[in-house]
């Protein structure tokens, strides 16, 4: 028998040390014939004073076995991945919110001198990943077991689907790939810590323990996880970050093993774009005057790409569009690539002249909008430019983080598609600060995977010991990430160019605690004259990371936006060092 609320497994009798959730360990196990395995059944058993859900109105009774596959050392081989269902965002205090990555789903079996990674589809990536065996060096003597998301980050910070099918397109990628593609592990949750299962545990506690573990050290992450109160906070920073949805998880849910549940959503936020009306299906076949839901495209390289169907509901956005259609009817799809034959079979085309706006909840993997929602045509004038040139709009994201990234098999041949062109390095840091010239400021844009990790990591730390912290550096750093995001030749005020900076000086005093302080101050009068972006910050950056952070006591900087004569002038003092460097922001004229 188990504990209510905890996991039923056959083999042997133990109770952890962990955590105050107790777990029973019952029943008779049989032996595997394959590499001398054990093979040992697990049964979550549910609490009787609340039952959990599998599907709205219906109680899983946990019919069926998952099968955890053990080692002979005590630590299983295999723990398959609790799944989320997907579902708005929930009430009440009882749950925890964390982002959802753009990244491969992937849990870590590591020990002291091992590391083993596998997919959400027991696929091994060990070799892919190589940068990620630095989890053996933190791995307590009998094992843990972790439960994340490997994740690739852009030059501006954010998780990019492109960077990461670069290196898990091969099974053993070459230091140079390795070097310009890095990937970074964003923990969230615990199965095995020190020869004791943790999945009977409730969420919270298996977060703290993650959380005291000490892996929070580039390239590993602990993917911050935020109360309840905070899922405002979680949600507008997961959309100025870039991510399509966030994850809301019950506080006293276990760890379900191979199951999906609804005690973790996955809440997808809704995107914006404007799309080509490229058809029509109608309300039925001896109708072809009704309107039953409009076939949408964006153009591409290829042509107008087919990117679903979406209704159109009642009321005025719906007569404005079937009052246009009729006369554009054509004999010939517009559509390159063709459309679903179950589509096409009843579609009727139209000339793509009609642009419309539709919300709708990310890309699925094949290009498709998911749940879209139909918001009215689109004025001629306000067409944007980026509907004809942008070509495949989700190149950067996918479904989940429950998905896998489309690769060769990695447990097959090394041949491989050839990786794309490396993408721009950062030069090596000199060893005293310089002034950014011009021809590198496309490069000093970029923001380092370093700087991403630690910031993630400090602002997860501070999340139990002061919320409020964590939150306002939330914020700045998905400001910046954006700010870094911005192509190089458009410009932005010096307010906001400042702004970035402070948010940068947020960060790292997190960080540097009372070995960094820094002010900033701006002359009246300068704050809407337009800089390029990032052209201070670079130079901040620069100083902080040469000068502050080599330095045992550290530092103090100051930045100061001043005229001088007919221009803008930012000088920008180590006053420790008493060391200053002047920035003169191009176009900053008075």
């Amino acid at each position: 028998m188990a504990a209510p609320g905890g996991v039923e497994v056959g083999c042997r009798r133990s109770q952890p040390s962990v955590g105050s959730a107790p777990s029973s360990w019952a029943g008779g196990a049989d032996r595997s014939a394959r590499a001398g395995h054990l093979l040992i059944s697990v049964r979550p058993v549910p609490s009787p004073a609340r039952p959990t859900r599998d599907r709205p109105g219906r109680v899983a009774n946990y019919a069926g076995e998952v099968m955890v596959r053990a080692g002979t050392g005590g630590m299983p081989d295999l723990v398959p991945p609790m799944q989320a269902a997907t579902g708005d965002m929930p009430s009440g205090p009882g749950w925890a919110v964390e982002f959802a990555w753009d990244g491969l789903r992937a849990i870590a079996y590591a020990r002291p001198g091992r590391v083993r990674l596998l997919t959400a589809r027991d696929r091994s990536v060990t070799s892919a990943f190589p940068e990620l065996h630095v989890l053996a060096a933190k791995a307590p003597r009998n094992g843990v077991i972790l439960d994340g998301t490997v994740v690739a980050l852009d030059d501006a910070g954010v998780p990019s689907r492109r960077l990461l099918m670069r290196r898990t397109a091969t099974q053993r990628p070459g230091a140079g790939l390795v070097a310009d593609v890095p990937v970074g592990f964003f923990v969230s949750d615990l199965m095995w810590l020190d020869g004791e299962s943790t999945t009977s545990l409730p969420y919270q506690r298996r977060r703290e323990l993650v959380d005291d573990l000490g892996l929070a050290e580039q390239p590993v992450v602990l993917s911050p996880s935020w109360p309840a109160g905070d899922a405002g906070h979680v949600l507008a920073t997961a959309r100025r970050y870039g991510l399509d949805g966030v994850y809301a998880k019950r506080l006293d849910s276990a760890y379900q093993p191979g199951r999906r549940s609804r005690n973790w959503l996955r809440v997808p936020l809704r995107q914006s774009r404007q799309v080509v009306v490229g058809g029509w299906t109608p309300a039925s076949p001896d109708r072809p005057d009704t309107v039953a839901a409009l076939l949408l495209g964006v153009p591409g390289p290829a042509g107008l790409r087919y990117v679903g169907r979406v209704g159109l509901g009642a009321g005025a956005p719906r007569a404005a569009v079937t009052a246009l259609l009729p006369d554009l009817g054509t004999a010939e799809s517009a559509f390159a690539g063709g459309v679903p034959a179950s589509v096409a079979r009843d579609a009727l085309w139209a000339v793509p002249r009609l642009v419309g706006q539709v919300e709708f909840t990310e890309w699925t993997v094949g290009g498709r909008l998911r749940l879209p929602v139909w918001r009215g045509l689109v004025a001629p004038e306000e067409v944007e430019d980026g509907l004809w040139d942008d070509g495949f709009a989700d190149d950067e994201r996918w479904d989940s983080g429950e998905s896998e990234v489309r690769t060769v098999d990695l447990d097959g041949p090394e041949e491989a598609p050839a990786p794309a062109a490396p993408q721009p390095r950062v030069p090596e840091q000199e060893p005293a600060p310089r002034v950014v010239p011009e021809e590198q400021r496309v490069q000093a844009r970029r923001l380092e995977q370093h700087f991403v990790y630690n910031s993630l990591n400090t602002i997860a730390s501070l999340v139990r010991t002061d919320p409020g912290r964590a939150r306002e550096l939330l914020l700045g750093f998905a400001d910046l990430t954006r700010a870094a995001d911005r192509p190089a030749d458009d410009t932005i005020t010096l307010r906001d160019e400042l702004d970035s900076v402070r948010a940068y000086l947020q960060l790292e005093q997190a960080r540097f605690g009372k070995r960094l302080t820094a002010s900033i101050v701006c002359e009246p009068g300068l704050d809407e004259l337009p800089v390029t972006p990032l052209e201070v910050l670079a130079q901040v950056r620069a100083i902080v990371q040469e000068v502050v952070e080599p330095h045992p006591e550290g530092g103090e900087v100051t930045v100061d936006a001043a005229a001088d004569g007919g221009h803008c002038v930012v000088t920008i003092t180590e006053t420790a060092t008493g060391r200053t460097w002047t920035v003169r922001p191009a176009g900053a004229t008075l």
